[in-house]
């Protein structure tokens, strides 16, 4: 686990003014959700919903979650490519190739149940980060055996003190199959939805044994 107390492909300066941050009182964000939803989130589920794609039969699957810990430490998790392979489902390998300012390119290989089994995907993400502890990380294939491979998170504090995070998970995932389109739609809806479990999962092991960056 790497020790160095920036999240990946953080500045000095970014990461003075993230410290700065932490000490203010962020206004906590409030989905734009129904309120049976919003009651929802704070019982602690996952909403799960497929979104329309321009050009595709396959739907974006969306995932939203409530993570236990502050915006930091979520984009720490989700920035380290690299450790994929030790807590997502299916994914037997995962590695960073290079960091360029703050964009990662990385190659993942996934097991994926049949028809489509192996296949792996050369990717390309970047973030942005914005006023209030907010921030996002947009991801998109450059090469790979998928059709398509894109997504976004967005991670903001949910909480006035910043200590619990929003995270909406977005995927879509278009293998080459002859699978029907609805199959793989709802596929990417469950596949958006675990991997939002299994970061609040992996964010309780890295507190459990400290392994978060200092001052996180």
């Amino acid at each position: 686990m790497n020790h160095d107390s920036r999240p990946s492909g953080m500045p000095a300066a970014a990461l003075i003014a993230g410290l700065l941050l932490t000490s203010a009182s962020p206004a906590p964000a409030r989905p734009n959700l129904s309120k049976e939803h919003i009651k929802a989130l704070e019982k602690g589920e996952v909403l799960e919903f497929s979104q329309k794609v321009k050009g595709s039969g396959v739907m974006m699957g969306k995932a939203v979650g409530i993570v236990e810990d502050v915006p930091e430490a979520v984009l720490y998790v989700l920035l380290a490519v690299d450790k994929y392979k030790y807590f997502l489902p299916r994914v037997t390998g995962s590695r960073i190739t290079k960091r360029r300012g703050w964009d990662t390119y990385a190659v993942i290989h996934t097991d994926l149940p049949w028809p489509v089994k192996d296949v792996w995907v050369y990717l390309k993400l970047t973030r942005k980060d914005k006023p209030g502890r907010v921030y996002s990380i947009k991801w998109w294939m450059l090469n790979g055996t998928m059709k398509k491979y894109e997504g976004s998170a967005l991670i903001e504090p949910y909480t006035k003190d910043g200590r619990q995070s929003v995270l909406t998970y977005k995927l879509l995932a278009e293998p080459q199959t002859a699978a029907p389109d609805s199959m793989i739609s709802n596929g990417i809806k469950r596949v958006a939805s675990t991997i939002l479990h299994r970061t609040r999962l992996r964010l309780k092991a890295l507190r459990k044994y400290k392994k978060l960056p200092k001052g996180m």
